[in-house]
């Protein structure tokens, strides 16, 4: 038996980790007590990794499609494949769509990037799961000059006043929920911005529950408060900034009335907490970004609060947007997601997409839930550890090593740049993908020459400003490097915001019921990864067979309107199409609001899917709709 350290693979926290081996298989898990982010912690999905990685479900052989059915071919037959039917598009710079992976290392995805742009001709590159961390990035650089997080996990257990903007961190990110747990238990202020009552919001030292759907409109009533308080302060510098004058404009049509009444948060509650936030030695802002983040209407504002704080750059201060998925702030990094193209994976769907060819590596249901659109496409390429649904859409499919059969470098929610190394080798014939990329870069004339997964960081290190000087060596030496080093953060610019006091979407009429969808734990669990675990998957099956076609979360008090009980069905009925499912009693959710989790296929096909704004728009999204007793 032998134990081997390396980097949890699963959610944007950067956990350090041992994998123990018995007898050459992987047979266990332990956390890194020395490591500084996971110090002892694993959550309940890293604690089951090893049993996704010892899952008999790999891909273990490349594939063609032959009348209609996949068959094992060689590497070479397969690349000559994919080189020479991409090589005859005409366009391929409208009509091949590149879809890497969040999990990838930042060495895997470096070379797709580059395979896209200067072997295929194409632009068209997105990141499975990158949901809205792109407009969270662009924040970032248009006020602070980096699309990069500030401060890190180790400032959250310093931090003294701790603001958490939506999303259920107990949930996603368990071990950075359990950093601002510790804060709180050290004195620090944790307030949480939340339409539902969360784990996070229980622990929080106030909640703030906004009705749904309004959250940007809370957070500029917050930032109001802010900057009347802080304006009349005599070290009030940041009025100097360029933009200031636009944002008091935006706000001054939004009065504590108007806030109050939208939200339901009482106005004199944010002008206490803007006087406490304001007197803190420190302040850190976390939220979600990603699949289930905020959208961009609500991130400036967040951005813009933590700027007029008059803290960002101090010990136990910053922003952090937290991702759901390991490496989603390195893929963007090293330039796998082209900002101009914004959703590529819903604009597939669309009538005008001239996209005839898809090169996908993993997946997510973001590309699966448009399984008939990609199912017409004259060429889709899979890359892939692990057996899944994508490949019955796939012409010609590729095995890739996982994380733990090849060097990489992964890049957490903070910017911590770490190193895992190989652990063991992959199966006989299997590639890691960034070798992969480069032999069909090699079958197209393009020899790139890369020798290792060290030299292909080299090539990251010299072309990436934040990963200037760092090596395989140096970060295999500790325990990484975060890729914002600067001493000082200044904001340059406050960000522009919509500053109109009305919601988006407003329930009412035939459809009195704001609906959100939970993006929370049951996603995890019908993830293509977790459904090959064993203990997260036993809680998933359990939730479904008391509930098999799903539920609705709704108030005891809306229930008992409804003349429903828990497990009876219901109907719910929006503008764009209706849904069986069942009632699950809950204190979580508001009289007049429900909540509907992301869990189950035949939910979204049949339902969410037709009103998709709801999953580019950000976590506050909601769908007006009618529930009836079904």
């Amino acid at each position: 038996m032998r134990y081997s350290a390396g980097v949890c693979n699963l959610c944007g926290t950067g956990c350090g980790h041992f994998l123990r081996f018995e007898g050459g298989r992987i047979a266990g898990v332990a956390p890194s007590v020395a490591h500084p982010v996971s110090r002892g912690r694993l959550c309940v999905r890293g604690w089951h990794i090893h049993e996704l990685l010892a899952t008999g479900a790999r891909i273990e052989a490349p594939m063609v499609r032959e009348r209609g059915a996949l068959r094992a071919a060689t590497c070479e037959e397969a690349i000559a494949s994919v080189a020479d039917r991409l090589a005859a598009l005409p366009d391929p710079a409208t009509q091949l769509a590149v879809v890497g992976s969040a999990r990838s290392s930042n060495e895997d995805n470096f070379l797709l990037a580059r395979l896209a742009r200067e072997v295929f001709g194409t632009g068209q590159l997105a990141v499975t799961s990158q949901g809205t961390h792109d407009r969270t990035l662009h924040a970032l650089r248009s006020a602070f000059g980096e699309a990069a997080p500030i401060g890190s996990l180790a400032d959250v257990d310093g931090a003294r006043y701790i603001l958490l903007v939506g999303g259920e961190l107990a949930r996603l990110n368990p071990i950075a929920a359990s950093n601002v747990w510790m804060a709180a238990q050290r004195g620090a202020r944790v307030v949480a911005l939340s339409s539902t009552r969360t784990q996070m919001t229980r622990l929080a030292s106030r909640h703030l529950q906004q009705k749904p759907g309004t959250k940007r409109i809370a957070v500029n009533a917050f930032l109001k408060a802010i900057l009347t308080a802080r304006g009349a302060r005599a070290d009030f510098t940041e009025r100097d900034l360029p933009g200031y004058p636009e944002l008091e404009r935006a706000l001054a049509g939004l009065s504590p009335a108007a806030a109050e009444s939208i939200t339901g948060i009482p106005y004199a509650a944010l002008e206490e907490e803007a006087r406490t936030l304001l007197a803190a030695e420190s302040f850190m802002v976390i939220f979600a970004s990603g699949i289930s983040g905020l959208d961009v209407e609500t991130v400036n504002p967040v951005v813009d609060l933590a700027a007029v704080s008059g803290k960002m750059g101090a010990a136990g201060s910053g922003i952090l947007p937290i991702t759901g998925v390991c490496n989603l702030q390195g893929s963007f990094d090293v330039g796998l997601v082209s900002e101009e193209h914004g959703d590529l994976v819903g604009a597939l769907a669309a009538p005008s997409s001239r996209v005839r060819a898809l090169f996908v590596v993993d997946h997510d249901d973001g590309v699966i839930r448009h399984r008939e659109r990609i199912a017409g496409l004259d060429l889709v390429v899979y890359v892939g550890s692990f057996v899944n649904p994508f490949m019955d859409l796939a012409h010609v499919v590729f095995p890739a090593a996982t994380f733990v059969e090849a060097d990489g470098t992964y890049t957490a929610s903070d910017g911590r740049v770490q190193f895992s190394p190989a652990r063991i080798p992959p199966p006989a014939g299997v590639l890691p993908a960034w070798r992969l990329f480069g032999a069909i870069a090699a079958r197209a004339g393009r020899d790139w020459g890369y020798g290792g997964e060290r030299e292909v960081f080299a090539g990251i290190a010299g072309s990436v400003p934040g990963y200037a000087g760092l090596t395989h060596e140096g970060l295999a030496a500790g325990f990484g490097c975060h890729t914002r080093r600067a001493p000082t953060v200044r904001c340059r610019r406050l960000l522009p915001i919509d500053g109109t006091a009305a919601a988006a979407v407003s329930p009412g009429g035939s459809f009195p019921f704001a609906l959100m969808i939970g993006k929370a734990q049951h996603f995890w669990h019908q993830h293509n990864l977790m459904r090959k675990t064993l203990i997260p998957r036993r809680e998933y099956d359990a939730t479904l067979l008391q509930y098999p076609e799903g539920y609705v979360e709704l108030s005891a008090a809306d229930a008992e309107r409804l003349q429903v009980r828990d497990n009876w069905p219901v109907r719910l009925t929006s503008a764009s199409g209706s849904l069986q499912t069942a009632v699950r009693i809950s204190d979580d959710v508001q009289d007049g609001s429900a909540c509907v989790p992301y869990f189950i296929n035949e939910m979204i096909s049949g339902f969410l899917v037709a009103d998709d704004r709801a999953f580019t728009a950000g976590e506050d999204a909601v769908i007006p709709v009618r529930i009836e007793k079904a």
